[in-house]
């Protein structure tokens, strides 16, 4: 066991102590390969998280609007916060609590005069996650002249016309208004397509009038009903909702044109993109499902003590996302597993290849520059990955979705090209021996 493990922990090394990998068992390789995928996966996730402090301190005009609007000296512009059960409320200053929109300097002038610090960007939208967006449809032709059309004209058209117009949307930036005769017109046109839908209908009506479900989401279900009756599917628009929600309005009026330099607030999580004073550029999202209820910043703070406050809530809320980033990065990793068993296969080809260019018979079998070149494997994933955490602080975050990879199969390439120049050598050495030794004889 003694030996084992120290051909196991040095004979990435040793020489000597990686040669005798020729005569071991190839499970070696395959606990070396399940830990290369621990800490690959740890190059992964250190990567992305650990730099991210250091990222947001060197933003000075990130934090500018940031400071703008939840640590602002003018205590009339600061936007108040607290965390309730995982939930953000904001309010203005001597306000209540609510869940609303305060803050939108794309669009309001006043708000970007107030919070935007050269050039960007402020939301702080606190209304629920799920609430339904107020819609335009319309149709477009895919015939290249780009001919826009109303929904109510395309569902006047043929089969045929039909084929040439696709579908689309557009998000008003207002949250959609139900009352009881739109409601009620909704149901009159659902009921009128199919007996299911009557049913259904009815029973939703029964589940209000015994207090099973409130009017809103009495409403909520009616109006689903009807849009997901009324138009295509919207699958390009939506994918976690049966019907266009306010929230994506954000995404596809900016985020989706290309915008940079950014923050905005909602209710249950964070999203932020900004550049550092050495240019790279950092996107990022924060979840308060754990932070703890209370209000992010005290009446009686000083400002100084309010920017603490404030970078430590960004902070935190960043690393809230380390559980959703663990699962990506497990993915990632099981769905390269493929490409990882390949990278020591094409190492010992090479290494295979060139002892049979040179001559060297010393390690004669494939499996047996195999066995070694896979006793190189696990602590070549550790250098990966300790590399790329350091490489994280200097290069652009999207460069760290292969960067962990690609610096394995390097490592492991250079660590095995080493061996197979020093046997070559040490083969060569002990032929001129042993014609020597045959001279003197």
């Amino acid at each position: 066991m003694k030996k084992w493990f120290k051909f196991f922990h040095l004979s990435f090394f040793s020489h000597k102590i990686a040669k005798e990998g020729a005569k071991r068992s190839y499970a070696n390789f395959l606990l070396a390969f399940i830990l290369s995928l621990i800490f690959l996966w740890s190059g992964f996730m250190g990567g992305d998280m650990l730099p991210f402090s250091s990222h947001y301190k060197n933003s000075p005009d990130f934090r500018a609007t940031v400071y703008s609007v939840f640590a602002n000296a003018d205590t009339d512009k600061r936007i108040n916060a607290e965390i309730e059960n995982g939930i953000l409320k904001v309010k203005n200053n001597n306000g209540e609590y609510i869940e609303d929109l305060l803050i939108n300097t794309f669009e309001i002038d006043v708000d970007k005069q107030n919070y935007s610090v050269n050039g960007y960007n402020v939301v702080v939208d606190c209304r629920p996650a799920d609430t339904p967006a107020e819609i335009e449809a319309y149709c477009v032709s895919n015939d290249g002249q780009n001919l826009i059309i109303s929904y109510e004209e395309y569902l006047s058209l043929d089969d045929v016309l039909k084929l040439k117009f696709d579908f689309k949307l557009k998000y008003t930036g207002n949250a959609l208004q139900l009352n009881d005769e739109i409601v009620e017109g909704y149901r009159t046109y659902v009921d009128a397509l199919s007996d299911d839908n009557k049913i259904t209908t009815e029973n939703l009506a029964n589940e209000l009038a015994t207090g099973q479900i409130t009017e809103n989401e009495y409403n909520r279900a009616i109006y689903e009903l009807y849009f997901v009756n009324y138009y295509p599917e919207i699958t390009d628009y939506e994918e976690t909702s049966k019907v266009p929600l306010l929230r994506n309005y954000y995404y596809h009026q900016y985020l989706s044109q290309g915008v940079t330099n950014y923050l905005l607030v909602f209710d249950d999580y964070m999203a932020g993109s900004f550049e550092t004073k050495s240019g790279i550029t950092v996107s990022f999202y924060g979840f308060y499902s754990n932070l703890k209820s209370g209000a992010l910043i005290g009446e009686s703070d000083t400002q100084e003590e309010a920017t603490g406050l404030i970078d430590k809530f960004i902070k935190s809320s960043f690393s809230e996302i380390w559980f959703l980033n663990a699962y990506i990065y497990a993915m990632n990793i099981f769905a390269f597993i493929p490409f990882i068993v390949l990278m020591p296969m094409v190492v010992t080809l090479m290494a295979y290849s060139i002892f049979k260019l040179r001559g060297v018979e010393s390690i004669k079998s494939f499996g047996a520059v195999f066995k070694i070149v896979g006793s190189f494997v696990w602590f070549s994933s550790i250098a990966a990955a300790l590399i790329t955490v350091i490489m994280a602080f200097f290069v652009q975050r999207n460069m760290l979705n292969t960067l962990p990879l690609i610096l394995f199969f390097v490592v492991l390439a250079i660590r095995s090209i080493v061996f197979v120049i020093k046997e070559r050598k040490l083969y060569i050495q002990q032929l001129e021996q042993q014609e020597a030794e045959r001279t003197e004889g």
